[in-house]
């Protein structure tokens, strides 16, 4: 059980976890961070394949290609999307799984058959007036989404917005200065999983323990998700934050990552 996945959110990268990826691995832990397509440093060819499904699979093939036959896959936000899908699809790889604020259902109402899975939260209001079908849109997204505006979006992520140096802002943006990102990023928000999972699904494949991680004062992906996923989840633990929004693993490091290690620790 010593393989822990990191998978980041919208418009995350391995920059998320740079608090936590040396203290997990003080703690024993084999621990891969990468970026998804088309985020971070990734491939952003508007040809591939972004559905969550995809990501999924591209999880699979880099546990394959580091040998890794089983790990704790933690997932972020639209990570969180990423993880039910990989519980899905790989049961059998998974030792645990950790949802961290994770952008997993539409529905409200565990309840409701017709929930699916969604790509996370994140305030995509700018993207509103723009037609992304059209020859424009690629340029309109790269002229909108300058650096500057990029850390307001992120800065709405986060409850004490003095987390957001001139450090984390440039961590953020390093994306939106690399080659053909806007291409990638409307191919990604077109993307669409032909046979999407449902909370049932999910509940279905789960019998590994799970850890969800959630701040009290999330805006993003607000809480409920986190509550009502805990009480469908057969063999699961919630812990939440005072304080904190959509990124504990930023706002709360030390709490964040003892509580992470405490659970990888269990037997």
């Amino acid at each position: 059980d010593s393989a822990v996945m990191l998978i980041h959110g919208f418009g995350g990268s391995t920059f998320t976890w740079r608090d936590t990826i040396d203290v997990l691995v003080d703690a024993g832990y084999y621990v891969v961070a990468f970026d998804l397509p088309p985020f971070g440093l990734s491939d952003k060819s508007p040809e591939l394949d972004y559905s969550r499904r995809a990501h999924a699979d591209i999880v699979a093939g880099l546990m394959d290609e580091l040998s890794i036959e089983t790990a704790t896959i933690v997932g972020h936000s639209m990570g969180g999307s990423t993880t039910a899908y990989f519980a899905v699809a790989y049961p059998e790889r998974v030792d645990k799984l950790v949802f961290v604020a994770g952008g997993v259902f539409e529905a409200s109402s565990a309840n409701d058959n017709e929930d699916t899975v969604s790509s996370g939260g994140s305030p995509l209001g700018f993207l509103s007036g723009i037609d992304l079908d059209s020859e424009q849109a690629v340029f309109i997204i790269e002229t909108a989404l300058i650096p500057a505006t990029f850390a307001s979006i992120i800065e709405t992520a986060y409850f004490d917005s003095n987390i957001m140096t001139d450090e984390v802002v440039a961590g953020y943006a390093r994306p939106i200065l690399t080659d053909n990102w806007g291409a990638g990023f409307i191919a990604y928000l077109n993307a669409v999983d032909e046979n999407p999972i449902s909370m049932d699904d999910l509940v279905e494949a789960v019998d590994m323990p799970v850890l969800i991680m959630w701040g009290e004062e999330d805006t993003w992906v607000p809480i409920e998700m986190g509550l009502m996923m805990d009480e469908v989840l057969a063999n699961s633990t919630l812990i939440t934050y005072a304080n904190v929004g959509h990124l504990p693993m930023e706002e709360t490091v030390d709490a964040f990552n003892t509580d992470l290690i405490a659970f990888l620790n269990q037997q």
